[in-house]
C-alpha cells in the first residue's frame, strides 16, 4: 500500500525532532575532514509547498516550524522577516544550525523535507542516496533533488531496505542512515527492526536514526507498536537512545501525540545537543488549543560503553 504522502504533515512537531536529530548526525561527521555518505529509506517528495492542497489541508506546519520562526499565524515570511522574526540569543547551535537552514525555505513558503536538508547540510565531497517507492512522490523527489543542484546525490525508485542492502556499507565505511517509514501497516514495525538487523550486520558503524510515532489507544493494534520496536532495537545490542517530544495528554481518543526518534550507535555527545535543542523547542511550542504544554526527554537506552 502506498496510499501514504508525507505533505499533509509537513512542517510539523515530527518534522522538528526528526530533522533537528538527523542535522546533528550530520554535523558530527562534518567534523572529519573525510568523506561520508548518507542513506534516506523512506525519502518523500524532497521539499513541500506549503500552499498546495495537501500541506496546507490541516496546516500542521503552523503548530511545528512555524512557532519555532515566531510565525503564530504559520504565514510565510519573507527571508528577511523570518531572521527578524527569530533571535538567536539562548537558542542551541544545533536549533540555531536547523532554522538557518530552514528559514530560505520558509521564505518560499515551502518546507524542506529530509533530501533537501541532507542536501544542504551535507558538503560537496559526501554522497547522498534517496530512495522512495512511491510513484507520485518519487517524481517530486527527483525534480525538487535536482532543483537543488548539489553534487553526488541519487535518486533510487526502490524499497528502502533493500537499496540499504545493495548499497552498503559504503566506501570510506563513515555514514548515517534516516528510517522514516509511514507505518501504515502494523507489520512495518517489525520490518524495520529486521532492516536495521540486517544493515547492522553489514555495516557495524552505521549511525543510524529511526523515526517512530506515539499513538493512542485509538490507533488500535498500531498503538504501542513503536514501544514494542524500541525494545527490539535496543536488544541488537548497540549504543542507543531515544528523544521523545509530546505535543497532546495521551488520552484515548488522543491519536498521534508525539512522536520520537530512536538512534543507534549516536555521535558523541549528540544526545546533549538534542537535548538542549529540544528544551528550546518545548518553550517555543508553548500550549495547546487543550491546555497541554509539550514536554521532551532524552534517555539513553543503552549507555555507550
Amino acid at each position: 500500500m502506498l496510499s501514504y504522502q508525507h505533505a499533509f504533515h509537513a512542517g510539523n512537531h515530527a518534522d522538528v525532532i526528526k530533522h533537528l536529530c538527523w542535522i546533528g548526525v550530520i554535523n558530527a561527521l562534518k567534523k572529519k575532514d573525510k568523506p561520508f555518505t548518507l542513506f534516506d529509506t523512506h525519502a518523500g517528495a524532497g521539499t513541500y509547498d506549503l500552499t498546495d492542497d495537501l500541506s496546507s489541508k490541516n496546516k500542521e506546519y503552523e503548530s511545528g516550524i512555524s512557532r519555532l520562526l515566531g510565525q503564530g499565524d504559520g504565514s510565510a515570511a519573507t527571508e528577511n522577516q523570518a531572521s527578524e522574526n527569530k533571535s538567536t540569543e539562548g537558542l542551541s547551535r544545533l536549533l540555531n544550525d536547523y532554522l538557518s537552514l530552514c528559514e530560505p525555505f520558509l521564505a518560499q513558503q515551502q518546507y524542506p523535507g529530509s533530501p533537501a536538508i541532507s542536501a544542504r547540510a551535507k558538503r560537496g565531497i559526501d554522497t547522498l542516496h534517496l530512495m522512495e517507492l512511491h510513484p507520485g512522490e518519487f517524481l517530486k523527489l527527483e525534480k525538487n533533488v535536482s532543483r537543488l543542484r548539489t553534487g553526488h546525490s541519487h535518486v533510487h525508485k526502490r524499497d528502502g531496505y533493500e537499496g540499504l542492502r545493495a548499497l552498503t556499507p559504503p566506501k570510506p565505511n563513515r555514514g548515517a542512515i534516516l528510517i522514516d517509514p509511514p507505518y501504515e501497516r502494523a507489520n512495518e514495525y517489525t520490518d524495520l527492526v529486521k532492516g536495521v538487523d540486517q544493515v547492522l550486520k553489514r555495516w557495524q558503524q552505521a549511525q543510524i536514526v529511526v523515526w517512530y510515532p506515539l499513538l493512542s489507544e485509538r490507533a488500535g493494534a498500531k498503538s504501542g507498536a513503536s514501544e514494542v520496536m524500541c525494545d527490539k532495537l535496543a536488544e541488537l545490542g548497540r549504543p542507543c537512545f531515544k528523544a521523545e517530544i509530546c505535543v497532546a495528554e495521551n488520552t484515548p481518543d488522543a491519536g498521534m501525540y508525539g512522536s520520537g526518534v530512536f538512534v543507534l550507535n549516536p555521535p558523541w555527545q549528540l544526545d546533549i545537543g538534542l537535548d538542549s535543542a529540544l528544551t528550546n523547542v518545548v518553550e517555543m511550542l508553548g500550549v495547546n488549543e487543550a491546555g497541554f504544554h509539550a514536554t521532551a526527554h532524552v534517555t539513553w537506552v543503552n549507555e555507550d560503553s
